[in-house]
């Protein structure tokens, strides 16, 4: 299929048939959120398939949602073809890649295996190795810089493995932990050659350069610190309960930062609208609240451990719900434009979390304004968080330690 008959066929705008003329027959498509990387996948499929089958590669949330069923049901019957096609979740991919020889893959969500070390990782290079062609999605491939890049960089033959990419290219200094000296990553060298060869497959889009998106209004909600927080930072113990390792204090001073002015805050929200709100969370004991708060509202949610949203002929006269989403099982693959009111409660510490779930309602289809309320606590390990999130960075390990240290 030429991309001027898919062009023609209405179910490419302009700036996605603009990417597949751009592209290889494996490419990597680093495009927002929203801006319908499935379609554009699709038909990328369409145009360098030679008739072999599709297998999609994708979150497990993302294929319980039935995003990919749908929108190939809707490619197949407009062009009046049909599909072969197998999905497989992330969670699978390792015990499963081998049975898919010489298959068409779309990995959605790519960022998945970005870890060449991971068991997930290395299957995913090896189902690129035999398939006939592959697609890499995401709105975030790397959002850690070059080291992200290094299994994109195996899968398309670059190099052979990850020691000669960072016997190439990296650039280390010694850290001391103690007695003991850890070489490190501190920069990259050869940078011109990694953006030529990352450019030569992949093509970068900004949801602002091809949608004609309502506003995006973001507000920060400031609370104070709470009591609980103060004397964990302090003492290192609340209760009976020791935050006597990094981890521990790292969830304790998150959880604590100000639970109950939150809490009060999001009543008061959510009694005074009727629009769609969603609310991005992280423990469960946060939901457990929000769940108690909100008894007399119509509430979705979407976690570890189930998915319940409405379906997308709903959408229309959907009106005076909240939908909760846990951060690691819905910041990616799944829709949600019938939202325009987003409630940050907890901040997540990845980057890429965060653009994700922000494009989960921000994104293309969305007819209405939407609102982000950002809680932060002052004084708090969460005005950190923030502020490496504006950089665009993780909050690591390394910005905990000097929080702690300074502190």
């Amino acid at each position: 299929m030429s991309p001027t008959a898919l062009k023609t066929s209405n179910m490419l705008y302009d700036y996605q048939v603009s990417c597949l003329n751009k592209a290889k027959p494996d490419f990597i498509y680093a495009l927002d959120t929203g801006t319908g990387k499935t379609m554009l996948a699709i038909h990328h499929y369409l145009k360098y398939s030679n008739g072999e089958p599709l297998l999609i590669v994708a979150p497990p949330q993302k294929i319980k949602e039935g995003g990919w069923d749908r929108e190939l049901e809707r490619v197949a019957n407009h062009y009046g073809i049909s599909i072969e096609y197998d999905t497989l979740s992330y969670g699978v991919l390792a015990k499963k890649w081998i049975e898919y020889q010489n298959w068409f893959v779309i990995f959605d969500e790519c960022h998945y295996v970005k870890n060449p070390t991971s068991q997930r990782g290395k299957a995913a290079l090896k189902l690129t190795k035999q398939s006939s062609h592959f697609v890499l999605l995401s709105a975030t491939p790397s959002s850690n810089g070059w080291e992200d890049t290094i299994n994109y960089m195996l899968m398309f033959g670059f190099y052979r493995n990850k020691t000669q990419f960072l016997r190439e290219h990296a650039v280390y200094e010694k850290k001391y932990f103690g007695p003991n000296a850890v070489n490190v990553i501190s920069g990259w060298k050869k940078e011109e050659k990694l953006k030529n060869l990352y450019g030569d497959i992949s093509v970068k889009l900004s949801k602002d350069d091809c949608l004609d998106l309502p506003p995006l209004v973001v507000e920060d909600i400031f609370f104070k610190v709470s009591k609980e927080y103060k004397v964990i930072e302090k003492d290192r113990v609340l209760g009976e309960t020791l935050y006597d390792t990094n981890m521990s204090l790292q969830h304790g001073l998150r959880f604590y930062a100000n639970q109950t002015d939150k809490l009060k805050y999001t009543e008061m929200l959510a009694n005074g609208t009727s629009e769609n709100i969603v609310i991005f969370y992280y423990y469960q004991q946060e939901k457990d609240s929000l769940l108690e708060m909100l008894k007399d509202k119509t509430v979705f949610e979407v976690s570890g451990k189930t998915t319940k949203i409405p379906h997308k002929e709903e959408w229309e006269n959907l009106k005076n719900t909240v939908t909760l989403v846990q951060y690691q099982s819905g910041a990616a693959g799944i829709e949600l434009q019938y939202a325009n009111v987003v409630i940050f409660y907890t901040p997540t510490w990845s980057y890429q979390d965060y653009e994700q779930a922000l494009g989960r309602c921000y994104r293309n289809g969305q007819t209405k304004k939407v609102t982000v309320y950002r809680y932060i606590t002052r004084n708090s390990l969460e005005e950190r968080v923030y502020a490496a999130l504006a950089e665009k960075k993780d909050f690591t390990e390394k910005l905990f330690q000097e929080y702690v240290g300074g502190n």
